[in-house]
């Protein structure tokens, strides 16, 4: 019966330090409003303008095209590969010739007088283009890493270009 107190006793010890550790060391995105968790830059010394023209060309220059949009968001469209195809339209979907695309929302935020949040949100779109057949699930946050490095590209393209005074 000791050696079952003694290896409890660990194991508690163990989950309470592992809590611990979860609790206090906090998320990478606490600094970051609830719709900039997906992927996002701060973009400072730029305007508005020269920011969506290195939106523009981060995301053309990846393979996406322009989607015309009604307000001041951005969207960008690329033909899903054939393992996102699968994913998002299944295997017979997919075999059936289904069409699934991945979208791209991106908002520019301004952040203070002299920063930008440019946030974007990924979207696989099943049927895209068919209004009554389309059908849009969002990304999971797990899924994020190639469109942050797409909004590092961003930040980078913006930072190249001649700042504003």
């Amino acid at each position: 019966m000791n050696v079952f107190f003694k290896t409890l006793t660990g194991f508690t010890c163990w989950t309470a330090l592992l809590l611990a550790a979860g609790l206090f060391a906090g998320c990478s995105s606490m600094d970051k409003p609830a719709s900039a968790s997906f992927a996002s830059v701060i973009v400072i010394n730029q305007t508005p303008e020269k920011i969506r023209q290195a939106v523009t060309a981060v995301f053309q220059d990846n393979g996406y095209q322009m989607l015309p949009q009604s307000d001041e968001t951005m969207a960008f469209q690329r033909e899903a590969t054939r393992r996102e195809q699968i994913d998002y339209a299944g295997f017979a979907g997919a075999q059936a010739g289904e069409q699934v695309a991945i979208r791209v929302r991106v908002n520019i935020r301004p952040k203070n007088p002299s920063a930008f949040w440019v946030e974007g949100k990924a979207y696989a779109v099943c049927n895209p283009g068919q209004p009554v057949f389309e059908n849009t699930t969002a990304l999971f946050n797990f899924q994020s890493k190639p469109y942050q490095k797409l909004m590092e590209q961003v930040a980078q393209k913006a930072a190249l270009s001649t700042p504003t005074p």
